[in-house]
């Protein structure tokens, strides 16, 4: 039997549009400018459809973070098969985009316990899938791994790559280049092509 038409949304688009507005609001004015109105009419829809699609303005939350995690965690399982999974992971790391958008659902876990225990199960996947790309990266060099601890190593890399875009978003960048001259520089012994990437990376960042 045919389903009645009235039960169907106008905008088959408007879920996937709600949840883009949502992230972009989030990230260009922090989570708290994005109410229903705001996403509403940064998507172009009623304010009703929101509630339509997402019970509570959580449930919208949490399907933008989820969405972002999902394909965050999809690049990272990439980097384990990479030719150089490290510099994947600190490439992966250092995108402002989602970085920002990272920080604000953390700023947003404070006051919302069901954000901060998916955000705490994102990042213990995140944890895993990091540690098991540093341990390849390590083993193919030959790297005592007692003496390095592929989950510290990872943690290093990931750590310092997120704390210069936390410090980037606010406009503060003394020392980023020194810092990443130095990272890129321990990447390039590993995956033995120094000079030539070292040059590379400095024309870049010039």
């Amino acid at each position: 039997m045919a389903s009645d038409p009235k039960t169907k949304p106008k905008d088959a688009g408007a879920r996937q549009r709600l949840m883009e507005a949502t992230a972009q609001i989030m990230r260009d004015e922090g989570y708290a400018a994005a109410t229903s109105r705001r996403v509403a009419a940064r998507a172009g829809v009623r304010s009703a459809l929101v509630y339509y699609y997402f019970p509570t303005m959580d449930d919208l939350f949490l399907a933008v973070l989820r969405s972002g995690s999902d394909a965050s965690l999809a690049r990272m399982r990439r980097a384990i098969t990479a030719e150089e999974p490290l510099r994947v992971l600190w490439e992966l790391n250092t995108d402002a985009r989602w970085s920002g958008l990272y920080t604000e659902f953390m700023a947003l876990a404070n006051h919302r316990k069901v954000i901060g225990a998916e955000l705490k199960a994102y990042a213990e996947r995140v944890r895993d899938i990091e540690t098991a790309a540093t341990t390849v990266a390590l083993r193919a060099h030959g790297i005592d791994l007692e003496k390095y601890p592929p989950v510290a190593i990872s943690m290093l890399v990931s750590q310092i790559a997120r704390s210069l875009c936390n410090e980037s978003a606010i406009g503060m960048t003394e020392g980023h280049l020194e810092l990443r001259e130095l990272v890129e520089r321990y990447l390039d012994v590993l995956s033995g092509d120094e000079p030539q990437r070292r040059s590379r990376k400095r024309t870049v960042a010039t």
